[in-house]
C-alpha cells in the first residue's frame, strides 16, 4: 500500500485544525499516512498544543505566512509520501476516506 502525505495549510484556525487532524485520526485509515502541518501564521501559538495533542504530525513553521499555495509547496517539499492530499484545515474526514483515495 502507498503512503499518503496529508499537508494542511494553518493561518489563525487552531481549533479548527484540531478537530481536522482528530477526524483524520478518528477516521481509522489502514493507509500508511503522515500528517504535515504548516504553520503561516506570523505567531508561534499553536505547536505546543499541536505537538502535545498528535505528537506523530509533522509541524513545519514558516518564517512569513507564504499564503495557501505557498504553504502547501512547503508541505509538498517535506512530504515523503507517494501521494499528496492537500486538506483545508476546516475539513473533517469521514471513516475510509484517506483509504479510498488512496486505493483510488
Amino acid at each position: 500500500m502507498k503512503k499518503v502525505s496529508i499537508i494542511i495549510v494553518n493561518y489563525k484556525v487552531k481549533d479548527k485544525l484540531l478537530a481536522c487532524i482528530k477526524s483524520i485520526y478518528d477516521s481509522k485509515p489502514k493507509t500508511d499516512l503522515e500528517i504535515i502541518v504548516v504553520d503561516n501564521d506570523e505567531k508561534k501559538i499553536i505547536e505546543k498544543e499541536l505537538l502535545k495533542e498528535f505528537p506523530k504530525v509533522k509541524y513545519l513553521k514558516s518564517e512569513k505566512n507564504l499564503g495557501y499555495g505557498g504553504g502547501n509547496n512547503l508541505g509538498a517539499k517535506n512530504a515523503g509520501g507517494d501521494y499528496l492530499f492537500f486538506l483545508n484545515p476546516d475539513t473533517l474526514v469521514f471513516k475510509d476516506t484517506v483509504d479510498l483515495l488512496s486505493n483510488f
